[in-house]
């Protein structure tokens, strides 16, 4: 039997995703579909396979000093995941960053997704800042091939 639609509201439904409403109405109808929402594109789904090296482990020490030494001695790392079975890494960081929550350059580097995603809240794009950025990129090109053999090589996953 061929379910009946209200015309009137699948054309409210399409205008509010036309006007940028699309996201809550996605989330909403996987959770009203017994799914979860998708966790952030390129990063894996939280699982008990992940290694999260916290400040203090030596390959959170190494992988920020080698930041600080290439890109600016300002730099933080504010996340840093190890995903053994779906072989990627992400470190997220900030550099540059003012007195204010939220201000700087703020960089997410992923294995998986082959790039570097990068955001800038309070900063003038000067010849420095481009500077920087360049020396952000080289570096995460240098990271990905490091990682590339690093992970399968010294972050086997378990085998179940």
């Amino acid at each position: 039997m061929k379910e009946r639609i209200n015309e009137h509201d699948m054309t409210k439904k399409m205008m509010d995703i036309m006007r940028g409403g699309y996201k809550p109405l996605l989330s909403e109808e996987a959770t009203n579909m017994g799914m979860s929402a998708t966790p952030q594109e390129g990063e894996p789904a939280e699982s008990k396979d992940v290694i999260t090296p916290v400040a203090g482990d030596a390959v959170f020490n190494d992988e920020l000093k080698k930041l600080q030494d290439t890109v600016d001695p300002r730099v933080k790392i504010t996340s840093f995941k190890i995903y053994p079975v779906d072989e990627n890494v992400i470190i997220e960081g900030v550099f540059l960053q003012r007195e204010k929550e939220g201000t700087g350059i703020i960089f997410r580097m992923s294995l998986a997704a082959g790039e570097i995603e990068t955001s800038m809240n309070d900063i003038e794009l000067s010849d420095k800042v481009s500077l920087l950025l360049q020396k952000l990129k080289g570096y995460y090109e240098n990271w990905v091939d490091e990682w590339a053999l690093k992970l399968p090589n010294e972050y086997r996953p378990k085998e179940g």
